[in-house]
This record gives C-alpha cells, structure tokens and sequence, in this order.
C-alpha cells in the first residue's frame, strides 16, 4: 500500500507506512451551520432593533439568543475537532466525543462498497464524505464527513479491503435479506 501525504491543520506531515489517513474531519464541511449562525445573529440583531421602537425590550433578551446561537455554532466545531479517524491497512478508528469519548472501529475486509459524495460547496475546498457501507451488523454504514481528498481516499479504502480479503482467503457470500 502507499503512503500519502496528509495535510491537517498543523501543516503537513508525512503518513506512517500503512496508514492511509490520519486526522480530523475538516471544519468546512460545517460552514452550512456557520452560515446559518451568522443570520440568524442579524435577524435577532434586526427583530431587536425593530421592536425597540415599539415596546420596551429588556437588553438582555437579544443577547441570551445570540448566546445561543453561539453555542450551537461553538458545539458543531467542537464535535468536528475532537473527531480524529485513523484508516490503515488493520481497521479504520474513529474517536469522537467533547466531554465523553467514544470510538469504533472496523477491519477493511468487512467493508462492501466505499462511495465518495462531493455537495456541490464542497468541491472548491477539496473536500467530500466518504460512504462506507459494511457486513458489520452492529455499524452497517460509516459515514466520514469533511475528508480531505475523498475520491482517492475511496479508492485506497477499496484496494486495502480487496487486499486484506485475498490475504486472509476471505470470499464475500451476498444472500440478501435473511
């Protein structure tokens, strides 16, 4: 399998040998939210302004909504930065969680089909969501958002399934819906 080069936001690095990818999702996949954030700060500083001059609004009305906003905007980044995903060539590891911690992982040879969807604002920023669907019954699709390179990472996904299939001798049985 070959190395690539990650670039995360600390700059680039260089991939140990066998590891496909290592990092966080990147934080542009939330700009939607982002987006909707800032609106929603000018459409409750504009209803403040607006009914000012028309009943007595207490001052610390449009600051508890924009401190909500705020927080829902502040809980979207920090559930997307403390997201780190490991592929290689032995299982993919996601590790999620702000307070909590929570991480799953998969070996390569369960996985059936890797799709990459590119949303039409994401592809200026080379970012897409890789799709994963599995044998696993317990977690029968991964979706890994925000992936810097998704097409390539889709096809480094396949080969290292095929490749840790034919190693271990393992054959796929479709039987459909038992």
């Amino acid at each position: 399998m070959k190395e690539l080069a990650h670039i995360d936001r600390d700059g680039p690095s260089a991939v140990a040998p066998g590891v496909i990818f290592s990092g966080t999702p990147s934080q542009i996949v939330n700009l939607p939210t982002y987006i909707k954030g800032g609106v929603g700060a000018i459409v409750v500083f504009a209803a403040y302004l607006c009914a000012q001059t028309r009943w007595p609004v207490p001052w610390f009305a449009p600051v508890v909504a924009l401190l909500a906003i705020v927080a829902g905007v502040l809980v979207v980044y920090l559930r997307t930065a403390n997201t780190e995903i490991v592929i290689d060539a032995a299982r993919i590891t996601r590790k999620q969680g702000i307070l909590g911690r929570r991480m799953r992982s998969l070996e390569p040879f369960r996985i059936q089909d890797v799709t990459s969807l590119h949303h039409w604002w994401q592809r200026p920023f080379g970012i897409g969501t890789v799709l994963v669907l599995t044998s696993d019954s317990n977690n029968p699709q991964w979706r890994l958002p925000g992936m810097r390179g998704a097409e390539q990472l889709r096809g480094e996904l396949n080969l290292a399934a095929i490749t840790l299939r034919d190693a271990k001798g393992i054959r796929e049985v479709s039987m459909g819906r038992v």
